[in-house]
């Protein structure tokens, strides 16, 4: 496979999902494991569903992509916190793409490509800045405790 001098390799994606997911599983609470639970089901999924040729719509990424959509809006609606609501604006964004490349078909692979990379990897960094959050919290609150 031929890549970009500007493109990351493919390992660096999944590093960073496995890394960012494996925290949230570790040291987040219920909303932060449901959340990284259900994207790595999404990259499974996606990875194993999609058409490697990128030569129109990725249709299972759509489905895919929708249904994790509608997991963070249910999670967004349910919680106090405002991660989850980033989150599922950066998903959005990701469905809007696949909706731009249904529409319009000229739309090419590399863009299409390159925007769900750039809106996945967006919507790891706000579950890294959740988990983040609430390990910070978790510390603070043994940090204020009697002994």
């Amino acid at each position: 496979m031929h890549l970009h001098a500007y493109a990351l390799p493919a390992w660096y994606g999944t590093g960073l999902l496995l890394l960012i997911c494996g925290a949230a599983l570790w040291k987040g609470r219920s909303e932060e494991r449901v959340v990284a639970s259900a994207m790595l089901l999404a990259a499974l999924g996606t990875y194993v569903l999609r058409d490697p040729r990128w030569s129109g719509p990725q249709w299972t990424s759509f489905a895919i992509d929708v249904a994790f959509l509608v997991v963070l809006v249910v999670i967004s609606l349910r919680t106090k916190r405002y991660w989850p609501i980033t989150m599922a604006a950066f998903q959005l964004l990701a469905v809007v793409i696949h909706t731009a490349r249904m529409l319009d078909p000229t739309l090419s692979a590399w863009a299409y490509a390159t925007a769900e990379v750039i809106f996945t990897q967006l919507t790891l960094v706000s579950l890294a800045v959740g988990t983040w959050n609430t390990w910070r919290d978790g510390r603070r609150v043994d940090a204020e405790a009697p002994y």
